[in-house]
């Protein structure tokens, strides 16, 4: 007795010590028994009273395999036509098979099992001496005792049992269940024994026998249940500041359904509104940023594993200025003609636009007519830009507006004044001669042919004394590539070749203008114009000759040709 209270009770300590859980992994089960057997003849049907014991392994959460073990005893059987024999019966049973059960996690658990195995069962009688022939037969295990009135005898019968049935489990708790009631059918097959003077107590064939137990189950190991848990959300997510609040909401989960749970909220800034699983964050003063509000949800109840916390985040976002694009028509005007200013604007964030205003560099704006848009902060609006009496050039209009917020935007439209033109110049220059240069290694050097032809020259200039001279210098790129400003060389040497040079024409400098080509593609060569006194120049793609930018070698000696110690020096014949 010992032996089963120090099992029991480990078994117990084990059961109490492992964590609460859903589906247990093992059971073990404990109980009395109520066997009704239904015996063959002479043997009567009897009623025998026992225990069984089972242990059952869950794979998942409706099968199950179980070893059972189970004993019962009667010590007042009943055989026809025997009143004074009494036999005395034990039985144990030994089965396993699986166990389907329904509703696991719940209270109320009801299983079917369907098991297979076998039945050991010891007898004993007394018989009295008188009802044994005498001399007694030979049988195995009793001997005739002389001077007794009776005989015992004993036997020993194991046989095929089955069990087909059901029951129900109570849970108390997360370990113990009560079994209130299991009921079976148990078929059991006993081969026949004979008793002396009595034949064949029972006969070869299945007896038909039904238990009923009930007891405890001990729930063990299995699926630790999770933690309680919650789930935060922030809506929106992103919000301007006056376009708050942001809603905060908390869902709990694996906390007892049947407890009132409380909830504690915190912000990382703003105020909090409200309580339970929902609450509100005022944006109004929050500065742009991201956020975060947090939820403790506690189960007052619950003395261990009952808190839960979570948080979300939500962003307050950077108010954006108003946009505006602007544009003048026409973009260019002569002075007293009008210009329309168009101007498109909106709020990014949608805000209503509060002022306006404009402001011209030159001339006088006066707003127009101004329409709101489709969306919020949307707008059009024109005004007329007044050029009288402003000068020749760009003029700025700025257009600027404020949301209801203080954000401000803006965007310049530009257009232009043209001075009218003046009146066009009559071309008065004469071309009166010019000359190429054609030595390929100093391409500017005036030679004997372009000397007789600055002669001719220097005659018209000394003929006509209030005459000006031009001279434009040439160069051909794809040839002449080597030196730069050839062409500017070619003017300046015809220039000083008038102006001193051996022939000592004496030309007055300043009645002379050296002047080169703009693009060269026109050839090697110099062209002397005549302007006579109060004509104008008019020859297009010319410039006047920067000489004091010049080298000190006028030839025009091409790089390569140069060499790396010492240069020329150009005499006056080569000028």
């Amino acid at each position: 007795m010992t032996k089963h209270l120090v099992t029991f009770a480990c078994l117990f300590l084990f059961a109490i010590h492992v964590a609460a859980q859903d589906i247990p992994k093992a059971e073990v089960y404990g109980g009395y028994t109520y066997t009704r057997f239904n015996a063959s003849s002479p043997v009567n049907a009897f009623s025998a009273n026992g225990g069984q014991g089972s242990v059952q392994y869950n794979f998942n959460h409706f099968l199950g395999f179980v070893g059972e073990l189970g004993g019962s005893h009667n010590g007042s059987l009943t055989v026809d036509g025997s009143p004074t024999l009494h036999p005395d019966q034990t039985g144990f049973t030994y089965l396993f098979g699986p166990r389907v059960f329904f509703n696991k996690a719940g209270v109320i658990s009801p299983f079917g099992e369907f098991f297979a195995g076998g039945v050991h069962n010891s007898r004993s009688f007394s018989i009295p001496n008188l009802l044994l022939p005498s001399p007694l037969p030979p049988i195995r295990g009793v001997t005739e005792t002389p001077g007794v009135t009776s005989t015992k005898f004993a036997s020993t019968q194991n046989a095929a049992a089955l069990l087909v049935g059901g029951g129900i489990d109570i849970r108390l708790n997360h370990l113990i269940a009560l079994r209130p009631i299991e009921l079976d059918y148990v078929p059991t097959n006993f081969s026949p024994f004979n008793v002396p003077g009595l034949g064949h107590v029972n006969s070869t064939k299945w007896q038909h026998n039904l238990r009923y137990s009930t007891g405890l189950v001990f729930r063990m190991g299995g699926e630790t249940p999770p933690p309680p848990r919650a789930s935060c959300s922030a809506t929106p997510t992103e919000v301007l500041a006056w376009n708050g609040p942001v809603n905060a909401s908390v869902e709990p989960a694996d906390f007892n359904a049947k407890h009132t749970l409380a909830y504690n909220w915190s912000s990382t800034s703003g105020t909090m509104g409200g309580q339970g699983a929902s609450s509100t964050i005022d944006t109004t003063n929050l500065s742009p940023g991201e956020y975060t509000v947090t939820a403790n949800v506690v189960d007052p109840k619950q003395k261990k594993n009952n808190t839960a916390t979570c948080t979300a985040s939500f962003t307050i976002k950077q108010p954006r200025a108003p946009v505006l694009e602007c544009s003048a028509s026409p973009s260019s005007v002569k002075p007293g003609e009008p210009v329309t200013i168009s101007v498109q604007g909106s709020s990014p964030d949608g805000s209503r636009i509060d002022k306006r205003n404009f402001s011209a560099s030159a001339g006088s704006i006066k707003e127009g007519e101004t329409s709101v848009g489709s969306q919020p902060g949307q707008f059009t609006t024109v005004a007329t830009l007044d050029t009288t009496n402003a000068p020749a050039g760009a003029l700025n209009v700025n257009v600027g507006v404020t949301d209801v917020h203080g954000l401000s935007g803006s965007c310049v439209a530009t257009a232009s004044v043209v001075a009218p033109p003046p009146p066009p110049q009559v071309a008065s220059e004469t071309l009166i001669s010019s000359c190429d240069f054609k030595n390929a290694k100093k391409l500017a050097r005036v030679d004997n042919e372009c000397k007789a032809v600055l002669d001719d020259v220097a005659l018209r200039m000394q003929h006509d004394p209030t005459g000006k001279l031009v001279i434009v210098g040439y160069a051909d790129d794809q040839n002449e590539a080597l030196v730069p400003d050839v062409e500017s060389l070619r003017a300046a040497n015809t220039e000083s070749y008038l102006t001193g040079g051996e022939a000592k024409q004496q030309i007055d400098a300043g009645r002379i203008e050296a002047r080169k080509g703009s693009a060269r593609d026109s050839g090697n060569t110099a062209k002397f114009y005549f302007v006579p006194e109060g004509g104008n120049f008019t020859v297009q793609d010319t410039i006047v000759v920067d000489e004091s930018s010049l080298p000190k070698d006028r030839t025009g000696v091409p790089k390569k040709q140069k060499s790396s110690k010492q240069q020329s020096t150009p005499d006056s014949s080569e000028q």
